[in-house]
């Protein structure tokens, strides 16, 4: 008989998958250590995102009718959770009742489906409830970056900080402004993204004086080590999940 608490369906995002392998090793690590069993579908997609930022609703239909469709069939218990290391594509999936607004039968799919979704640090705090954990950061000093659509379309605020709290760090709060990225927006209107950025790392020092700057969404992470690599700063930006990873070990390099 198994002995794990739930079982998780990982939705682990463009940019994990391409950019941030090691944040996506140590989502399924933490998910595992907390007593999850852990399931991932090569048949995953996108979320639609970048088709929808770009006035591409079309386009971004056909892919939200994929996505919901693989979960669907993925979702064969009513305990089945979805979990994703990105607040921001895990945001993108509540569009989708708006987006598919005029198709009943797919808004029916996404009432089945999408209020199962959670962030990675939302569905570590508000399902598990965890209250221990598996990596010291006593003496580490992190500064955490509040990603917008985590934070305003998910309510992820407190999560974050009580894990990093509860691993011992010594927590830097500062600037909670956006941090320019915004996927397309970066590339369409680099100077106005780049002038939010400078902004937001102008506002602080204490914060670029702390050992690590993380947070749930790897684009703000991409971002924002573009803007401290080009000051030469010391911090180093790392997912929130390698840092509570114990086999990732990120914090005694």
């Amino acid at each position: 008989m198994s002995t794990y608490k739930l079982r998780v369906h990982l939705f682990i995002t463009c940019v994990a998958d391409r950019l941030g392998v090691h944040a996506a090793e140590s989502t399924v690590n933490l998910l595992r250590l907390h007593g999850c069993d852990v399931h991932f579908s090569d048949l995953q997609s996108c979320c639609g995102q970048p088709a929808y930022n770009a006035g591409h609703h079309d386009a971004a239909k056909q892919v939200a009718r994929y996505w919901l469709a693989t979960y669907d069939k993925l979702l064969t218990d009513a305990n089945d959770f979805i979990v994703t290391p990105s607040g921001s594509c895990g945001a993108m999936l509540h569009h989708y009742k708006d987006l598919l607004a005029d198709e009943p039968e797919q808004v029916a799919v996404y009432r089945r489906v999408v209020p199962r979704v959670r962030e990675l640090t939302q569905f570590l705090m508000d399902d598990l409830g965890v209250t221990e954990s598996f990596v010291d950061l006593g003496g580490v000093t992190v500064a955490y970056h509040d990603s917008c659509h985590a934070m305003r379309n998910l309510g992820v605020y407190e999560q974050p900080r009580h894990l990093l709290k509860l691993a011992g760090a010594s927590l830097v709060e500062w600037d909670s402004s956006c941090c320019g990225f915004g996927g397309l927006f970066s590339v369409k209107l680099p100077q106005i993204s780049t002038a939010m950025l400078d902004r937001k790392l102008d506002s602080v020092t204490d914060a670029l004086s702390a050992d690590f700057l993380t947070s749930t969404d790897l684009g703000c992470l991409l971002q924002l080590d573009g803007g401290l690599q080009r000051r030469s700063t010391r911090i180093k930006t790392v997912h929130i999940a390698e840092l509570l990873d114990p086999a990732n070990r990120v914090h005694t390099k």
